[in-house]
């Protein structure tokens, strides 16, 4: 009898950790799902939908705390600024950092700190940011873009010197390097660190051009555009900023390139930005046609855009 309760008592043991495993794989299953939902959400701009399915996710994790969590809280707190809950955000990036002193976390709550106009909460979060991760490019590049939108050039090539003291020397950081350099006005130093970087770095072609461009040299910046169009990890954004310069320049033509590369590739987060500066870029060559065209486009595919300007566009092209 006593051997007979001891095997139920093994058999219902083995029972629930079995039911418990299969609900906590049911459970992250639904996390992720919702995340998906999330992140789809805020692609098509739908940011009120997009925070509930994160918070969805959230509580899958029934307070456990790992790297897909945190992972949902900054999508979280992204969907909470773009819905002018500055104050949730706050809380998001709070919690984060209470629970991972995360030099990402420090970075955009600073960001929204600025944002707040509260340049000292700012500073003081970049500072701390920096602290935690002192080897980051990419972080130091950040946090000096946007001390330069703030005028603050001085502190801003402050974190670009401290970048080019990391020790480091591969080929990837040969390439911040350069690039850093670049933005420092250091140009010949650019050239020799990025021309070394170009081997194995697709991207510093990128950079190359960008260089060249503001050296004055059309034909080097072409060819190195060229090379980094060939390519097959062109970036969206990056063919955005650079058609987004050459409109400024009324270089309308290779603009269109650029936007016309970036709408090709197979992942376009930020199609509807490229689509509005394409319709322009079409406009202002004379090309009213491929302009009407794309504007049609755009209209189908983002019908909740109630943008003055793009109205006024639609209705100036529909007499084209």
């Amino acid at each position: 009898m006593k051997q007979l309760k001891h095997k139920l008592i093994i058999l219902l043991t083995i029972s629930m950790i079995l039911c418990l495993t299969g609900c906590s794989g049911e459970r992250i299953q639904r996390k992720l799902t919702y995340r998906e939902e999330g992140i789809a959400y805020m692609e098509e701009e739908k940011y009120e939908q997009a925070l509930e399915s994160f918070q969805l996710a959230l509580d899958e994790s029934l307070g456990k705390i790992d790297n897909t969590t945190l992972d949902i809280c900054f999508y979280k707190a992204k969907a909470q600024y773009l819905l002018n809950d500055t104050k949730g955000a706050l809380e998001t990036y709070d919690a984060i950092i209470t629970y991972n002193d995360s030099p990402k976390a420090y970075f955009l709550r600073g960001n929204l700190y600025y944002t707040l106009g509260k340049e000292a909460e700012a500073f003081s979060d970049y500072k701390k940011a920096a602290e935690v991760e002192s080897a980051d490019y990419e972080l130091y590049i950040g946090i000096y873009n946007v001390l330069m939108e703030m005028g603050k050039e001085k502190e801003g090539q402050e974190y670009l010197n401290k970048a080019l003291e990391i020790n480091e020397k591969n080929t990837a950081d040969k390439l911040q390097e350069g690039y850093i350099n670049f933005l420092l006005g250091e140009y010949e130093t650019a050239v020799s660190l990025l021309e070394e970087a170009s081997v194995k770095e697709v991207d510093a072609n990128f950079y190359l051009f960008q260089v060249y461009e503001a050296m004055g040299d059309g034909v080097n910046a072409n060819k190195y555009l060229n090379s980094y169009l060939e390519s097959k990890k062109v970036d969206s954004y990056k063919l955005y900023e650079v058609g987004k310069s050459q409109m400024e320049e009324k270089n309308y033509k290779l603009a269109i390139t650029c936007f016309e590369n970036a709408m090709e590739l197979e992942e376009v987060p930020n199609k509807q930005q490229i689509m509005k500066q394409l319709v322009r870029a079409y406009e202002l060559s004379y090309d009213f046609v491929s302009a009407k065209r794309c504007m049609a486009e755009y209209v189908a595919q983002y019908p909740e855009d109630e943008d003055e300007m793009i109205i006024k566009e639609y209705e100036f092209l529909q007499t084209r």
